[in-house]
């Protein structure tokens, strides 16, 4: 599960600073400045689209333990999951904040090089990182919605 954090916010990051390097090749600021004025709005709605599709999956599953009668233990990795997804979400918010906060400061400017490339990455990588939450949320609702009880036919 560590590995997998680690792997997507390597990645996440990687992604990130990419965009950086097309924006400076571009000549141009407009994912920096956007970022800087909607990110923790953005996320704030990611994590409350999140919730809500974590709800009916919740329910799904709830439907799907008492129409096979598995016993409480049969979704813990799935529940444990998806608590560690708005961890997660909740975690990069506040990052955010803390990252788009020291971005603005003149006295960050002043003391760390190349601040744009820097935070833009960071910045950048957030974001990317919480699509890729989202994105997961959609495979599960995906794969519940296809969940067939009956074993398939030969």
């Amino acid at each position: 599960m560590t590995n997998k954090i680690i792997s997507t916010g390597f990645s996440s990051l990687g992604a990130g600073f990419l965009f950086q390097i097309l924006q400076a090749c571009l000549n141009t600021d407009f994912l920096n400045i956007w970022l800087q004025l909607n990110l923790i709005q953005l996320q704030i709605a990611l994590l409350a689209i999140n919730a809500a599709t974590l709800g009916v999956i919740l329910t799904k599953i709830r439907d799907l333990i008492e129409k096979s009668q598995a016993g409480r233990g049969f979704f813990q990795s799935t529940k444990k999951q998806i608590l560690l997804s708005l961890k997660e979400q909740i975690s990069l918010i506040c990052l955010a904040i803390l990252l788009l906060t020291v971005w603005s400061s003149p006295v960050a400017k002043e003391y760390i090089p190349y601040i744009d490339l820097t935070f833009g990455s960071l910045v950048s990588g957030v974001f990317i990182y919480s699509l890729k939450i989202l994105y997961d949320t959609v495979k599960s609702v995906i794969v519940i919605v296809d969940y067939d009880p009956a074993p398939p036919k030969d």
